[in-house]
């Protein structure tokens, strides 16, 4: 066997493998894999890739028929995320409009705690949900005179990880641990602007290579938003993207 043969072999073995991984989404999800399925896209475009490189080394039937299979799945990814998508209607283009500003600052983030301070101060967003909010600590007073309300940094939460700010009353407020890993990464409050009452969420779950709790997480999260009616809009940081199969239950309702 020459080396370009065992190269070919060695990239078809790779590829296959990842595919193998990726697919198993389709049969029986597992959290070890969660981070291959949420980067599912870039997964399937890279093993494209490497079996291009593979075919031009060497050419065999089992080398296309794993790039067909490679172009297979980076297709239905592509046609999974049109799930996620909704589409505009003309009663949504003549609604009163709602800015939001969502941001993982990080709590360890102190060197730019100023420069954060004022991007929040002069983003114009109604609602702001701040995650691992600690370095805003010093600069809370100065956020007040823009955002005068607030859940969290010692309103109805001591600690200062989940921050939500607001230029109106935060009503009903009320805030839940998703878990045991971090506590209070959940926010939810109604604000009313123009007149109509929107309910606001802020949440940060775990990663999702986190044992089984990011699910969970996600199924007590649908849980509390269920019991609103009326507009909501849910931010925040889920660690992953739309097509973990965790993040895409919840997205559709099925979590």
């Amino acid at each position: 066997m020459t080396i370009r043969q065992t190269l070919h072999v060695a990239i078809c073995v790779i590829v296959s493998l990842t595919l193998l991984a990726i697919a198993t989404r389709y049969i029986h999800p597992h959290w070890l894999l969660a981070t291959l399925h949420s980067l599912q896209l870039h997964a399937t475009v890279g093993c494209i890739v490497a079996m291009l490189v593979a075919l031009v080394l060497y050419r065999s039937i089992g080398g296309y028929l794993i790039l067909i299979a490679a172009v297979l799945l980076a297709g239905h990814t592509l046609w999974m995320t049109r799930t996620f998508v909704s589409m505009v209607s003309d009663a949504d283009y003549a609604a009163p409009t709602f800015r939001l500003m969502s941001f993982n600052i990080l709590d360890d983030n102190y060197s730019n705690s100023e420069a954060i301070t004022k991007a929040i101060a002069t983003s114009g967003a109604d609602v702001v949900n701040v995650m691992e909010a600690e370095p805003l600590v010093p600069h809370l007073q100065e956020l007040a005179a823009t955002y005068p309300y607030r859940i969290g940094c010692g309103v109805m939460i001591e600690d200062c990880d989940q921050l939500m700010l607001s230029k109106t009353p935060l009503e009903n407020g009320s805030i839940r641990s998703l878990s045991i890993i971090f506590e209070n990464r959940f926010i939810l409050a109604d604000v009313t602007l123009h007149g109509q009452k929107i309910h606001v969420a802020g949440i940060h779950t775990t990663k999702p290579y986190f044992d089984g709790f990011h699910e969970l997480e996600l199924i007590h999260a649908a849980l509390a938003i269920t019991d609103t009616d009326g507009p909501l809009v849910l931010s925040g940081d889920f660690n992953a993207s739309t097509l973990t199969p965790t993040c895409g239950n919840f997205s559709t309702g099925r979590a």
